[in-house]
């Protein structure tokens, strides 16, 4: 482990401290400090004038640079369409110097960003001595017993046998599969399904589950004049342990973090970036608020009921789900991964026993005191912290504090406690929730003095009207112990993060915006026109419309999304257009998974676009009734004030909870026996969670990461001290960069092909004039029909990670394949696909500069071929045939988009040549 002097802040590798005293703002100031009053006592010590000094500096280090760098090492790439080939093997130059550049190992999306730490003094994530992780601790028991790696288990075999059974085979299946006699013949510990699940029950368990019943006594009476009562099962585990669990799991380890920290794109912190929880400003302001020394451990809840078959229609789960936002949004997402847990069944009551008018009231009442029984250990371990050992082995003082609540919008009113015809959020009142003026936001505080005067009866005549009032202009509810009310440190109102798959993807625009334009231009117009869209392989083609899909999904939502300006334009007015356009915008920019401060300029610019040009929905008459007082509309207000509050909103999305509802409810209800089922559901998680823990507990032992207790005893305090960190920059290039793959061996059906049969296949029909243009500064030759070349059907490129979009690199593909004729009834002809692709020709176009489109021109890529041996040339890589579109030119300026056409030459010849494919960015859908 190595640190920076300055902060004390550890890294794994010295790189890390490198890169750290480059960007921190904090520790970059001293570190140039430190190294000025090191040259300065160099100075004096060795009596050298200045000059001289930094003369023979300047030489040393010009003798220390290692050997030029290709920039194509460096994924920088200047392509030029020039016709007469420099990479021409025959025709070869010398090589062109290139700045020679000092390269250091720098991850790859923070290296040129620049990020504040949280002040010292205030040791946020500060650590006190060592302890054992949880797997640690796993091993720690089992060598005080005695026992193996493995368990209860004998070998590797017999585990992954018992793995599966569990992960993949039902009970009764089980007990069959055990008395196969081949199966017995394995000799294994477990010959029965008792006997394998007692070996499973043995595996070391996580938090266990707990049971509180609830009585409920009606208003109603039966027919002896008793009270109807029904009691109501909660299965809940205690949220604090189950945050010991994540925060003490070694998994995360390299994914988690532990104090806020401030991102800038600029080192003069002009333009912040937000992403990760940790960037955003919910953490930076609460830890000001805490003792010193704390570690703040932001906790995210979720709930939502679901049903659990679509055959028994009243039964239904309520899980509740926690994770915590010190755990990486990636990883947060990802099912797999395990950071999301369930720590309740809320009961799904049928409330028989009240009448019409106060069963509501109870079933707000019963979710609120079940919440607070499930939340109730972090009341204490919110007010003064509990040490915690976390996934690196230290331990810190853990205060898990409740930050956001991730729900859809019925669920979000019932955790508010207020009317679904408000907004959790702020006090906009009903019928101006579409008028885009700001409202106050909802004040906890104010919020449960106003209950608690509802609740007496407004006995303090001078106040009883105004509160009165108040109580009913904010459209609260008579639940007068409201789960969050003793949470400390949480404010309720502002923890309702962005849900952009009901408020935006199924919301704004399929109930909404999809709606109001079919009305506009009609439903018959709306399928033809999709149904005219040309195939493309990034995108989905609707060859039957869109009014005859039965059941939607988020998928079918953005597929729709990436195509629905194309269909509106040339048939909806101008207006309409422009706000679909802007509502479009508003969830591309909320989708981006990091954020800075210009995007979410863009993301406020694009709603004050769609409340510019609403009115024309209600002109056309398409929006009826003639407002938009909508609370999937007025939610769009908050984005900006969340997303700068909790990070991006691709960490909080309700798609989440739906995707773990498959594990936590659907396959255990389908496990059960469909009577008393939560018992069983709740036995049959901690077995699936028992198996997945103990998968990931053998990966990390046979990593070698084990390290006794008495061994972390004696680990060193001391910080590995590394003083001659220096700055270490990569350069950034003007354009993002590519490389590209492509198949090793030409396909049979691509191999010897006829120059002639290519121009009728690939209706290149200056494809041998082009070859021709390309070659003759080197060859004398004419290509001619006869002419033989082999091709290529895809080229697939590696596009650069751009950390706005995902940290991972996207493939593009462009393709150029001729039409394929019918084999029979079950294989169709297919149609030649010659994609349109983006090309880097480095022509200036002032219509583009400032823009992604900056030295990218369209063209149609018809043949992606190799010249023949016989021409004696030889090329660095494999060459394209593509037809020209013309520059782009200013965009349209409602809908934004570009109009391009074919470009010609004299007599109407398609402007064309052969550029090498690496000069190609990005594949275009469109039509020609």
């Amino acid at each position: 482990m190595s640190s920076c002097q300055f902060c004390l802040r550890t890294f794994p590798h010295g790189s890390g401290v490198r890169i750290h005293q480059s960007r921190a703002l904090a520790c970059k100031e001293k570190r140039d400090a430190h190294l000025e009053a090191l040259m300065v006592r160099a100075m004096v010590a060795s009596s050298i004038p200045d000059d001289d000094i930094l003369s023979n500096t300047g030489e040393d280090h010009e003798q220390d640079l290692p050997a030029p760098t290709d920039l194509s090492d460096l994924g920088v790439h200047e392509p030029e369409v020039d016709l007469s080939r420099s990479d021409i093997a025959a025709e070869e130059g010398p090589a062109a110097r290139v700045p020679t550049v000092l390269m250091e190992e720098i991850v790859d999306e923070e290296d040129c960003l620049y990020f504040e730490d949280f002040p010292k003094e205030d040791q946020a994530g500060a650590t006190f001595g060592k302890g054992p992780t949880t797997f640690q601790s796993i091993r720690d028991d089992q060598v005080l017993q005695g026992a193996e790696i493995l368990g209860p288990f004998e070998s590797d075999d017999e585990w992954e046998l018992a793995k599966w059974l569990i992960k993949n085979v039902g009970h009764n299946q089980m007990e069959a599969f055990l008395k196969l006699p081949i199966i017995q013949g394995l000799g294994t510990a477990y010959t029965t399904k008792d006997h394998l699940l007692e070996a499973v029950d043995d595996l070391p368990g996580g938090v266990g589950w707990k049971l509180e019943n609830i009585l409920l006594k009606g208003d109603l009476k039966d027919d002896d004049g008793k009270e109807i009562e029904e009691t109501l099962e909660l299965w809940y585990r205690d949220p604090v342990d189950c945050i010991r669990e994540l925060m003490g799991n070694p998994v995360f380890r390299d994914v988690m973090r532990y104090e806020p920290q401030q991102l800038f794109e600029d080192s003069e912190g002009k333009s912040q970036v937000i992403n990760e929880m940790w960037t955003a400003a919910w953490w930076w302001k609460l830890q000001k608020l805490l003792p010193v020394g704390a570690t703040i451990c932001p906790v995210i809840l979720s709930s939502d009921k679901t049903k659990l078959s679509n055959f028994r229609g009243d039964q239904s789960a309520w899980p509740v789900y926690l994770t915590i936002g010190n755990i990486s949004k990636d990883i947060r997402r990802q099912a797999s991964s395990h950071a999301t847990v369930l720590v309740g069944y809320l009961p799904v009551g049928k409330f028989a026993g009240y009448s019409d008018k106060a069963r509501q009231a109870v079933r707000y009442r019963t979710f609120h005191y079940c919440m607070s029984i499930v939340t109730r250990s972090l009341i204490a371990a919110g007010t003064d912290g509990v040490d915690m050992t976390c996934a690196d082995g230290s331990v810190r003082w853990i205060w898990p504090i409740l930050a956001a609540y991730v729900a859809d919008y019925p669920e979000q009113c019932l955790v508010a406690n207020c009317m679904e015809n408000r907004c959790p959020i702020c006090k906009v009142k009903p019928k101006s929730r579409g008028s885009h003026e700001p409202s106050d936001p909802r004040n906890q505080a104010e919020t449960m003095e106003l209950l608690k005067e509802h609740q007496s009866g407004y006995k303090n005549p001078s106040t009883a009207a105004k509160s009165k009032e108040e109580y009913e202009g904010i459209g609260l509810r008579p639940v007068y112990a409201p789960f969050w009310a003793q949470l400390p440190h949480s404010d309720i109102f502002q923890a309702f993060t962005p849900d952009i798959l009901h408020q935006l993807h199924k919301g704004a625009f399929k109930d909404h915006l999809v709606k109001w334009c079919t009305k506009l231009i009609g439903e018959k117009e709306v399928d033809a026109r999709f149904r005219a869209m040309p195939p493309h392989p990034d995108v989905r083609h609707f060859k039957n419309g869109i009014s005859s899909v039965s059941q939607w999904t988020g998928s079918e939502y953005k597929a729709m999304e990436k195509v629905f300006i194309s269909v509106l334009i040339g048939a909806a007015a101008e207006r309409a257009v422009g706000a679909a356009r802007a509502i479009l915008d508003f969830i591309y920019y909320s989708s981006l998974q990091s954020h800075t401060t210009a995007t979410l300029l863009g993301l406020a610019g694009a709603l004050d676009d769609f409340h510019r040009y609403k009115d024309i929905f209600i002109t056309l008459e398409a929006r009826l009734p003639p407002h938009f007082n909508i609370p999937k509309i007025h939610s769009m207000e908050h984005y900006v004030d969340l997303i700068r509050l909790f990070g991006s909103a691709d960490g909080f999305n309700t798609e989440s909870p739906e995707r773990l509802h498959i594990d936590y409810a659907k396959n255990a209800y389908r496990a059960s026996n469909k009577r008393d089922y939560i018992i069983q559901m709740t036995k049959w998680l901690r077995r699936q969670e028992a198996v997945d823990r103990f998968t990931l507990y053998l990966e990390w032992m046979r990593n070698g990461a084990y390290k006794r207790a008495e061994d972390l005893s004696r680990l060193p305090v001391t910080l590995n001290d590394d003083t001659e960190a220096v700055v270490v920059t990569r350069p950034t290039p003007a354009t993002p960069s590519a490389t590209y793959q492509i198949a090793k061996t030409h396909p049979s059906g691509l191999s010897n092909i006829l120059a002639a049969d290519i121009i009728a296949g690939h209706d290149a029909g200056y494809f041998l004039s082009a070859v021709k243009a390309y070659i003759s500064p080197h060859s004398t030759l004419i290509p001619q029909p006869f002419d033989r070349f082999n091709l290529y059907k895809r080229l697939t490129f590696v596009l650069p990670s751009i950390r706005e979009a995902s940290r991972n690199h996207s493939r593009n593909i462009v393709q150029a394949t001729p039409p394929v004729p019918s084999r029979g009834v079950r294989s169709p002809p297919q149609p030649a696909c010659l994609d349109f692709a983006l090309v880097r020709t480095g022509e200036p176009n002032e219509k583009t500069d400032g823009t992604a489109l900056h030295g990218l021109r369209v063209a149609q890529v018809k043949v992606l071929f190799q010249l023949p041996r016989v021409y004696g040339l030889r090329t660095a890589h494999p060459l394209a045939y593509v037809e020209w579109y013309t520059p782009f030119s200013t965009p349209d300026p409602i809908s934004g988009l570009y109009t391009v056409k074919r470009s010609t030459r004299n007599n109407h010849i398609y402007h064309l040549s052969v550029p090498p494919w690496t000069d190609s960015y990005r594949r275009l859908w469109g039509g020609g």
